[in-house]
């Protein structure tokens, strides 16, 4: 069943936000990709860009300032393309790190004190696409339909029913993870949960037509055992983006009907959940980027003037976090 989301309202939320950092890049420009908080704390991620070279970006908020943070990388990683980030807690920071131009792909992680390199140990050649952090010191890494737990001390491996894109906790033993699970030129969008014993596919209602492509999950965010959203989209025929949008009541997958463009970012911000879309259109601009959010069953719609992507709620100060190509934004 499609359940419709009819925004009640519209307006512009341009006079709300701000840029609280922009990155300077290299010859072809730097973009963030990922954002995570934890106790007032937050990290950024991305990549400068030259021709053929790619300088990692990592930025951190100490509660006061944005700074970007270099040398307390180790060497080995500087040049990678850290492409996901999360945190557990400000002691407990983990972020993929990808080797475009070769086979050094693998995690960084931060304990407080430094941060270090863990090159992937795994047969598979592909390399992390997700990676959560739990706890005080374990964390999930996902790739191909397989995903590696670390506990704290060793790694432990799984196979998973998905290909997971983005993956959120609400405790060790109660993980979702979203992506897409494809089949020769064909793919759909797909949902997982871990109980504590192991991952099990949950259905999603059937979405999926004639002509759409690249069908996939990339955003998840649970606000309880009842409450939990997935996002993401697809491809069409003639080149634009369709939006994908589902909300877990504690028993079942439901679709929500949200209009037109790829959703890109998930956040729980004052009691309410806010979601980024892009929505691509065959006239100029393009693109023309929007922020929905939905309050006692009333869904809203603002436009934003620069391409506000992936969202982060920082639940000690209040403040809401968004990325918006070179720059780290902050609204509301």
């Amino acid at each position: 069943m499609t359940e419709p989301v009819n925004p009640v309202r519209k307006g512009r939320l341009d006079g709300r936000c701000r840029v609280a950092y922009r990155q300077k890049g290299l010859a072809n420009g730097a973009k963030f990709l990922d954002i995570a908080t934890n106790r007032g704390q937050a990290w950024a991620v991305g990549e400068r860009v030259d021709i053929d070279y790619h300088d990692a970006v990592l930025v951190h908020w100490d509660g006061r300032r944005w700074r970007r943070l270099v040398r307390e990388l180790p060497e080995r990683s500087r040049s990678l393309t850290l492409t996901k980030v999360s945190a557990s807690t400000p002691a407990n920071v983990w972020i993929n790190a990808e080797d475009y131009e070769g086979s050094d792909s693998g995690l960084l992680r931060f304990d407080g004190r430094r941060w270090s390199f863990l090159p992937i140990e795994t047969d598979e050649t592909d390399p992390y696409q997700e990676v959560l952090a739990l706890g005080d010191e374990e964390a999930w890494a996902f790739g191909e339909r397989w995903a590696q737990h670390f506990d704290g001390r060793t790694w432990g491996r799984y196979e998973t029913p998905i290909t997971t894109l983005a993956a959120t906790a609400l405790s060790p033993r109660d993980i979702w993870a979203v992506g897409t699970v494809a089949d020769g030129w064909s793919s759909e969008p797909a949902a997982a949960h871990y109980d504590g014993r192991g991952w099990q596919r949950t259905p999603l209602p059937a979405v999926t037509q004639a002509g759409m492509f690249d069908v996939q999950l990339t955003s998840v965010l649970a606000v309880a055992p009842d409450d939990v959203w997935a996002a993401g989209g697809y491809h069409t025929p003639d080149g634009q983006f369709g939006p994908l949008l589902f909300r877990w009541n504690g028993t079942a997958w439901r679709a929500l009907a949200v209009g037109e463009g790829a959703l890109t970012g998930l956040s729980h911000h004052g009691g309410t959940v806010w979601v980024a879309g892009d929505e691509m259109t065959s006239y100029p601009p393009y693109d023309s980027f929007y922020l929905l959010t939905q309050e006692r069953g009333r869904w809203s719609r603002f436009g934003t003037k620069l391409p506000l992507t992936v969202l982060a709620h920082a639940s000690s100060t209040g403040r809401l976090w968004g990325l918006a190509g070179n720059k780290v934004m902050e609204c509301l």
